[in-house]
């Protein structure tokens, strides 16, 4: 192939992937790991080592199982790191106090109201060709509730690739057409004193890589403890022991 034809297919390429698609050996391992959020807990190992800039995922889950927690932590992660985070909460289930309890600096997080699948889309169009964000969270909220629904963001997955944001989408239900990597997060037990809720323990586990984190979190009236704890380190349980074996046992 020679030159001009080299250069026609790395334009043809950027153009559809966009203009960090093609770059050298060397650049692209120093980029992978500069692209990437780690939230140094076991959802590391779950997500193959942090959630990775120009890719989404979707955290999927029952209600109150811990999927909005999770997605702090990330959001704190992806902060930390020197980027701002937008929250997109069409349900306007966004809780501020546990926010700040995950590590999330308020000041340097943009939470949009959209009030249908429209404005959604045009907020995480806009965050996603953003230069100066590392996160952009889509909280579907409860399904019941929501006006948007996971199949309603296929729009943005153009916009995704070759953004420096990852795209983390917080939803009850998998897509019926949409197909995006997931997280699935169940609840495992919950912890109560004196007849009060006082946290809850949660699992996330993936298909690719097989592994699974155990977590454990506190209620917002709960005396302070670390707001998003793992309880074990990732991988398959033994044969014959759950999950709320294994959480009871480490939380004890």
């Amino acid at each position: 192939m020679g030159a001009p034809a080299l250069a026609e297919a790395v334009a043809r390429i950027e153009t559809r992937y966009g203009t960090r698609a093609v770059v050298r050996g060397d650049v692209a391992r120093r980029q992978d790991g500069e692209r990437r959020i780690e939230t140094r807990t076991a959802l590391d190992a779950v997500t193959g080592g942090g959630l990775r800039a120009g890719e989404p995922l979707a955290f999927v889950g029952p209600a109150t199982a811990g999927k909005a927690a999770l997605a702090l932590r990330v959001a704190a992660a992806a902060q930390r790191e020197g980027g701002m985070a937008a929250w997109i909460d069409p349900s306007a289930s966004f809780d501020p106090r546990a926010a700040l309890r995950a590590g999330v600096d308020l000041d340097r997080l943009v939470v949009v109201r959209a009030r249908g699948a429209g404005e959604l889309l045009l907020a995480g169009s806009a965050v996603l060709r953003c230069e100066g964000f590392r996160l952009a969270v889509v909280d579907l909220g409860p399904a019941f509730c929501s006006p948007v629904g996971l199949d309603d963001l296929a729009p943005l997955l153009p916009a995704v690739r070759g953004s420096p944001a990852a795209l983390l989408v917080v939803a009850e239900r998998r897509g019926a057409r949409l197909a995006l990597p997931l997280v699935r997060v169940e609840p495992v037990g919950w912890r109560t004193r004196f007849g009060r809720t006082v946290g809850w323990s949660f699992a996330a586990g993936s298909a690719l890589p097989a592994e699974r984190a155990l977590f454990s979190v506190d209620a917002l009236d709960a005396p302070p403890t670390d707001t998003l704890a793992s309880l074990a380190e990732p991988g398959p349980l033994p044969p014959g022991r759950s999950e709320l074996d294994a959480a009871l046992e480490r939380a004890s």
